[in-house]
């Protein structure tokens, strides 16, 4: 979700949002809030880093594709447990959001999970923020976070100019942050990813979109007066990179966006400090997405992502975030913080393979913090794969079922570092 300050078009959008049951918003621009280096919310307050200079990494040269690439890729795992999207590892498995974190010795309840779970409620219900619909025609079927694959040639993937300021459009006079944005930047017959679209100039900043069947929150809905936070997630396999953009919108034949953000999925480094992404947090969404694949399969190798509502949350973010929003809450959640089902929560032997794998999920990896939206809301890709049991059982853990993690065990180790999302070495 955007700050407030910024992101006039949030009342109308979430009236839309709610009718539809979606309860998570976008990323978020501007300053944010403080960010705490350590994972048990500390004190030490990182500087910014946005500057005037774009950072140009990771160029992809163009190429022949052996086979087609699939729009919407199954998520599956290597025999390691790393997950995949098409060909690509969502990170190294070293990545924190790949590190099981249910050794409770290593990674014991937080100093105030108690005090953070009181403040949502603990009746509160795990919430499935996802549904059965395949029709992007059709809202209240068609809701969740689908997920695009390209290989970044012309076969697949079109990189048209991306305008970070909406008012040339005569819908929206809304203006984003290219300067926490990444964008591709053409060269030698392929796209670099460049960091802080600002130093980049405008009529060279582009993204890759699908050339077909483009797939994006909140299905046809074009309006971004009304239609929410319209994230576009895109893989480009081959270069394995992963480029998200928050509030997209093609209007009169134009790619407008309020922000955008890019990883190398062969790094473990984090975006700047106090930038943004897709996500009020400033992480990936991708990888965290509940996907019906892996679902089915009975197991799933990576952490989840949560959102609560702006009234119990911080202002500031704690690693691996790296940006906040919303009001001040003193004492709140921070932004990052990691939330777990606890161990002695038993998964009934009766729930169905989704539930079951979910659950564990939820205590074997758990759940980052990552927006501002309606509390406790889990974030999953839309599929007719679903079944209506899964969301009924999912929906019947509590929130005192749950706890908050303290990950000093990575934190305070020499080997850690704010800017990387490695957990161990």
């Amino acid at each position: 979700m955007q700050d407030g300050k910024r992101w006039a078009l949030g009342a109308l959008a979430w009236a839309s949002l709610v009718a539809v049951g979606l309860g998570a918003c976008g990323g978020s621009g501007g300053s944010g809030g403080g960010s705490t280096g350590v994972g048990s919310g500390g004190t030490g307050v990182e500087a910014g880093s946005s500057g005037t200079t774009a950072t140009q990494v990771t160029p992809s040269a163009p190429g022949t594709p052996s086979a087609p690439t699939p729009a919407n890729p199954p998520s599956t795992s290597t025999p390691g447990g790393t997950t995949l999207l098409g060909n690509c590892e969502m990170f190294p498995a070293q990545a924190v959001f790949n590190t099981r974190v249910d050794d409770t010795a290593r990674f014991p309840a937080h100093a105030s999970s108690a005090q953070w779970i009181a403040s949502v409620g603990a009746t509160r219900t795990f919430h499935a923020d996802w549904w059965k619909g395949t029709d992007p025609t059709q809202p209240t079927a068609y809701y969740g976070m689908p997920v695009n694959s390209v290989d970044g040639t012309a076969a697949t993937t079109d990189w048209p100019i991306l305008n970070y300021d909406f008012a040339a459009s005569g819908v929206s006079s809304q203006s984003g942050w290219p300067h926490e944005s990444d964008c591709a930047v053409a060269s030698g017959g392929g796209y670099t990813l460049t960091h802080n679209c600002a130093a980049v100039p405008t009529a060279q900043r582009r993204f890759p979109f699908p050339s077909t069947n483009l797939l994006n929150e909140g299905g046809t809905c074009n309006d971004p007066n009304t239609c929410g936070d319209h994230h576009v997630l895109v893989v480009e396999q081959g270069a394995c990179r992963l480029w998200e953009a928050y509030a997209a919108y093609k209007l009169s034949g134009q790619w407008y966006a309020m922000s955008t953000a890019a990883w190398d999925l062969k790094s473990l480094q984090l975006r700047p400090q106090t930038w943004t992404s897709g996500d009020a947090a400033g992480l990936p969404i991708t990888p965290f997405l509940v996907k019906a694949a892996e679902a089915n399969s009975g197991a799933i190798h990576h952490a989840l992502r949560v959102t609560f509502r702006d009234a119990v949350l911080a202002n500031t973010s704690t690693w691996p975030a790296r940006h906040a929003a919303g009001d001040a809450t003193a004492g709140g959640i921070p932004f990052g913080a990691l939330l777990r089902l606890r161990a002695d929560f038993v998964i009934p032997s009766t729930w169905t393979t989704q539930a079951k794998a979910i659950a564990t999920a939820a205590k074997q990896y758990g759940m980052y913090v990552a927006d501002i939206g309606s509390d406790f809301y889990v974030q999953g890709e839309p599929s007719a794969q679903w079944q209506d049991a899964t969301f009924s059982q999912l929906g019947s853990i509590p929130m005192s079922a749950m706890e908050f993690v303290d990950l000093r065990n990575v934190t305070n180790d020499p080997r850690w570092s704010v800017d990387s999302m490695a957990a161990s070495w």
